[in-house]
């Protein structure tokens, strides 16, 4: 029975395609963009902080410096250094329509070292995004166009790398390009999540969120007690899961979730690609409330209507299904890696034709309040309080939330609490707030913050518009308003005033800013700006000596703006 079982698991896994033919991914175009063994920290589509990951990392065991390849001929067509994101990177456009990534470099390869470096002394700016003319930098297959690294957003040294249909920058799965990644491990199912909808939807006649412990391996997955769940009305389901690659333990991202109800795919999804603009839907894929509450990522079947992603196949009814006509109906939460690893949950549903009785006494003091339609503009006002929610800022209708309590002697606001933070908002909406109380001539140091229930405030920053401080909003929560008067701060790492650094190879600071946040920096020696490599992860300001010092002494200043306009400086006599 067993056995039957998977055959129409692996049948329906065979007639899914991202609408695209085989020969549109193909498998021996591309090579390999290091010169060692491939091993994976990161899967294509993974669950990540407001999005998904949109390549593979690739693991260099804690190096860095390690050659980067171009994975097939084409040109250089951008170049991109930040402080944040990928850090260094390098896009390399081929002539079969895709584009090449290269996050995270600790360099570039020499050539496009030197023009870089020339394109930031003449913009005075260590981040720059260039674009190159494409006869300026041809590569081909093979050749070393970068050093792996460790900077912008990276946690550790290693190589983010996409492929990218090159119209509209769409980034595809590089794992269905025929990359020998070695994976026979199937993936883990930790926990499922059933929801009721509505008030009169029981599981086992409560109205309840439920979450069930899972055990087994493979195609074995079983509830850990009992196999049969009583339902009654209407519910989606919800599985915790994640994947293993042999060489590794990261816990990576799974490529293809599907449940299936007495045999019939009811819902699907699978990450072969996606456009950067729906990436933010990841949180309507998650239950972002329990994310919220305890960082763990349940992925849904329920497709709210303002949920746009298109790595959806199957969804039937947006995931919702009816348990009301008192049969015993099995289901199976199908699991699979890019690698054709599968595993399957199976569990039994008792459907419980509705007690009305019953359902009425689960609604306890039920309150009126103002509904936001998912498909609407939507505004809340107060006398000292606006909020504007632009369509398309909800995933779904909601009943909105406000309340607001005193707050504390550093806050020229209430507390204002703005609906739930578990409720997630895809696009930017507007919060105007009225201060009451700034000390004169603080206007342009006020800013408005997010108040977390633990942890430091979290910028948001602002704009006047007649009275009002307007600032955009992505996430609900609770909001005030604070004065920021206070400078950042710079620490010289290894220099002192009046130091002889010509035994040393760089200049390193520490800088920082309490609230606003670093917006600027500026580094000269003897007036003329040098370029300062701003690694701001780790806070630090590195510049590299070159010919840009002179032999004999020179003065080295910085200064540093946080985002309310405050400024430090420093600066020492150097010898050289």
């Amino acid at each position: 029975m067993r056995n039957k079982l998977l055959m129409v698991v692996l049948m329906l896994l065979a007639q899914h395609a991202w609408g695209q033919a085989p020969g549109d991914f193909p498998k021996d175009y591309f090579g390999a963009p290091v010169d060692f063994k491939m091993v994976l920290s990161g899967t294509f589509g993974e669950l990540r902080n407001n999005h998904f990951h949109s390549g593979i990392d690739i693991k260099t065991y804690g190096a860095i410096g390690k050659p980067l390849l171009a994975v097939a001929d084409g040109y250089v067509s951008r170049v991109a250094v930040s402080a944040g994101g990928f850090g260094k990177a390098v896009y390399i456009t081929h002539p079969n329509g895709f584009t090449s990534v290269y996050g995270h470099c600790d360099r570039f390869a020499d050539s496009l070292a030197r023009w870089v470096r020339a394109e930031q002394y003449r913009l005075e700016s260590f981040a720059v995004n260039l674009f190159p003319e494409p006869e300026k930098f041809l590569v081909k297959k093979g050749e070393v166009i970068a050093y792996s690294g460790n900077s912008g957003s990276s946690m550790g040294p290693h190589l983010h790398f996409e492929l990218r249909k090159t119209e509209g920058e769409i980034p595809v799965n590089p794992l269905l390009f025929g990359y020998d990644i070695r994976d026979f491990i199937r993936p883990t199912m930790q926990r499922m999540k059933i929801y009721p909808v509505g008030s009169n939807s029981l599981i086992g006649g409560r109205n309840k969120i439920t979450e069930f412990a899972l055990a087994g391996w493979g195609p074995n997955y079983r509830l850990k007690d009992g196999d049969t769940i009583s339902l009654s009305g209407t519910f989606y389901f919800g599985i915790d899961t994640y994947d293993l690659l042999n060489d590794a333990n990261n816990k990576n991202g799974v490529y293809a979730v599907r449940l299936l109800v007495d045999s019939v795919e009811f819902y699907s999804h699978r990450m072969d690609g996606f456009s950067f603009d729906e990436s933010r839907c990841i949180n309507s894929l998650i239950d972002y409330d329990d994310y919220a509450r305890r960082k763990v990522r349940f992925q849904k079947t329920y497709i709210a209507p303002g949920n746009k992603l298109s790595v959806y196949e199957t969804r039937t009814r947006r995931g919702l299904i009816d348990f009301n006509d008192g049969k015993l109906h099995r289901m199976q939460y199908v699991v699979e890696d890019a690698n054709g690893n599968i595993s399957v949950l199976t569990f039994y549903v008792q459907a419980v034709p509705p007690d009305f009785r019953d359902a009425m006494q689960q609604v306890v003091n039920p309150k009126t309040q103002m509904v936001f339609d998912w498909d609407s503009d939507n505004e809340f006002s107060t006398d000292d309080l606006r909020l504007e929610l632009p369509r398309g800022t909800l995933y779904d209708t909601l009943s909105f939330a406000f309340s607001q309590s005193p707050a504390g002697k550093e806050f020229y606001t209430p507390l204002y609490k703005v609906h739930h933070p578990g409720v997630p908002m895809h696009d930017y909406g507007k919060i105007y707030l009225k201060p009451q109380g700034l000390p004169s001539g603080s206007e342009g140091k006020a800013l408005v913050v997010q108040v977390p229930p633990k942890g430091d405030l979290i910028p948001v920053g602002g704009k006047w518009e007649k009275g009002w401080l307007v600032a955009p909003i992505r996430s609900f929560g609770t909001y005030a308003v604070v004065v920021d008067s206070v400078a950042p701060t710079i620490a010289a790492v290894n220099i002192t005033n009046g130091k002889n650094v010509s035994g040393q190879k760089n200049i390193t600071f520490r800088i920082d800013d309490a609230l606003s946040g670093i917006a600027d920096y500026r580094g000269t020696i003897d007036d003329k700006w040098i370029l300062m490599d701003y690694d701001a992860k780790n806070k630090l300001l590195t510049y590299t000596i070159d010919h840009r010092m002179p032999k004999g002494n020179s003065l080295l200043k910085l200064e540093v703006t946080d985002a309310r306009g405050n400024k430090k400086s420093y600066q020492a006599k150097l010898i050289r």
